[in-house]
């Protein structure tokens, strides 16, 4: 016959508390039985089903107190049997409950070990350090689009997380320590976004960053002017003050409403809204020495180029004589959809 597995025996594993009724029952009826043991007992007396109460709760409870009424040898040992019945009922609510704690213990382990190797297993992917205001907002976003990313916070709260609906990868730890960012993957990530709220903490984990991988790009808070040229000097590669674009926005509101529903109702998130995306043309491809006019990206797709990077700088709005290059980035807009089928074209050869 086939033996299961340690291992498998483990993922069986579940807590008894499925049936968390059965040690209530058990200890309810050794105190009914008790209880109206001993009412019998003192039938010759005045007793009280309250006295027979009590007696069966100090003998259960090992408390020792004398006998609320005399009794006799047969008295004795009924105690000794309602005593016995319940440090044995106690007993077994302790081992049902360690059991559980054992378990649950278990499940907890496990379920940090798989998410430790997910998070091994990243590559290009984002990091968020700080689980503020700030920081939950840019993973949902980065949620909506489908990135993948890894957060980092010394105190994630439950209730933060739960409201996600998602099997968030996090790394509980200070984000100023090396071993902390390379738990995250920071290697082989392509972003980081520091969201913390304190300057001094995110300029040292900018240059920290920066460090450990010379490659990635860095989108760093400021909620100070004043932050953002030692950002930019330790590493950001985009600075933000979250205050300074919430009033320019609510100024546009109020000043070009119509204009920021326009962008708002076609730049949401989905397959039928508009995207701006960066597309880097690979190596030898099939497009170079080509002018967007031959290639006609709007007829075959739909899209608009709105700017083509070159060398670093952008040139914006080309036109249909421009021709492409080997190397260039496209700044691209078009639907989901649309997009895609620029990307497969841009890479089938």
């Amino acid at each position: 016959m086939k033996k299961k597995s340690v291992k498998n025996n483990y993922n069986e594993l579940k807590p008894v508390t499925k049936k968390p009724i059965i040690p209530g029952v058990v200890v309810l009826t050794v105190i009914v039985i008790g209880t109206v043991g001993y009412w019998w007992l003192w039938r010759d007396t005045n007793a009280s089903i309250i006295d027979a109460l009590y007696m069966t709760w100090i003998t259960i409870a090992t408390i020792g107190y004398m006998e609320v009424h005399p009794l006799d040898n047969t008295g004795h040992i009924f105690t000794i049997l309602i005593s016995l019945a319940g440090i044995s009922s106690l007993f077994y609510i302790l081992s049902i409950f360690m059991e559980n704690l054992f378990i649950l213990q278990l499940h907890n382990y496990r379920r940090k070990k798989k998410k430790m190797k997910e998070i091994e297993k990243c590559e290009n992917h984002i990091i968020i350090i700080g689980y503020g205001r700030v920081g939950q907002l840019a993973a949902k976003v980065l949620l909506d689009i489908g990135e993948k990313f890894v957060v980092v916070d010394d105190d994630f709260v439950e209730e933060d997380i739960v409201h996600l609906k998602h099997n968030l990868l996090r790394v509980t730890g200070n984000a100023t320590e090396d071993s902390v960012l390379i738990k995250a993957g920071i290697k082989k990530a392509r972003g980081l976004i520091v969201a913390t709220g304190n300057s001094a903490t995110t300029v040292f984990v900018v240059l920290s960053a920066k460090v450990l991988n010379p490659d990635i790009f860095i989108v760093a808070r400021a909620d100070e002017d004043s932050d953002k040229e030692k950002l930019k000097r330790a590493g950001a590669n985009r600075v933000v003050n979250p205050y300074s674009i919430g009033g320019q926005r609510m100024a546009n509101l109020m000043i070009n409403q119509h204009i920021v529903d326009f962008l708002e109702t076609s730049f949401g998130v989905g397959s039928g809204h508009l995207k701006i995306e960066n597309m880097q043309l690979p190596e030898k491809c099939k497009w170079a020495d080509k002018t967007f006019r031959e290639i006609d990206l709007r007829q075959q797709f739909g899209v608009s180029i709105l700017a083509v990077v070159r060398n670093g700088k952008p040139i914006t709005n080309p036109g249909g004589n421009f021709k492409i290059k080997d190397g260039d980035q496209f700044i691209i807009m078009g639907s989901e959809d649309e997009l895609k089928k620029v990307e497969k074209e841009i890479f089938s050869n």
